[in-house]
């Protein structure tokens, strides 16, 4: 593995990290638009 490698690894699991706590943790499974947690299709 070069260091290109390295770092387009880093640069995805932070991607994915920040994917993660903004859907689970920030909004607490909200729906991206909702922030009450009432969407219209559920």
């Amino acid at each position: 593995m070069g260091a290109f490698d390295i770092v387009l690894m880093i640069a995805i699991l932070a991607g994915a990290a920040w994917l993660l706590y903004s859907s689970l943790w920030k909004k607490k499974g909200h729906c991206p638009g909702c922030d009450g947690g009432s969407c219209g299709g559920k």
